[in-house]
């Protein structure tokens, strides 16, 4: 995905254990079959300009239960074809049911996400 000029690329690597990410909930279309499963076809993402763009998703990989370690979502883990490159798209299962992706942040976007609010 960072392939495309429109995108920044940091902002949809997966994660890894090293540094800070968030959860980056995406409004997804999908394909719902009979029996429930959802098969994702493209989201939309803001790009570094603030323009909202739609991002077609190639193929799916794999579907794999997963929980997303750092920030305790549970669902699936589909691992897609975009842009030539692979992306991990998470479907979580628990109610509200939503499309995120993880986002690489620095260390302050990380904490003002995580922030507690303040006791009065």
């Amino acid at each position: 995905m960072g392939r495309l000029h429109t995108i920044n690329s940091a902002a949809l690597e997966t994660t890894t254990e090293e540094g800070f990410s968030i959860r980056v909930p995406v409004k997804m279309v999908q394909l719902t079959e009979k029996d429930g499963f959802a098969w994702p076809l493209a989201f939309d993402w803001q790009n570094d300009d603030g323009e909202i763009v739609r991002v077609k998703i190639d193929g799916v990989r794999s579907v794999t239960p997963a929980a997303e370690r750092k920030n305790g979502a549970v669902g699936d883990r589909y691992e897609c074809d975009v842009a030539g490159r692979t992306e991990y798209l998470y479907y979580s299962k628990i109610h509200p049911r939503k499309w995120f992706l993880i986002q690489k942040v620095d260390e302050m976007a990380y904490n003002e996400y995580y922030k507690l609010p303040n006791k009065a």
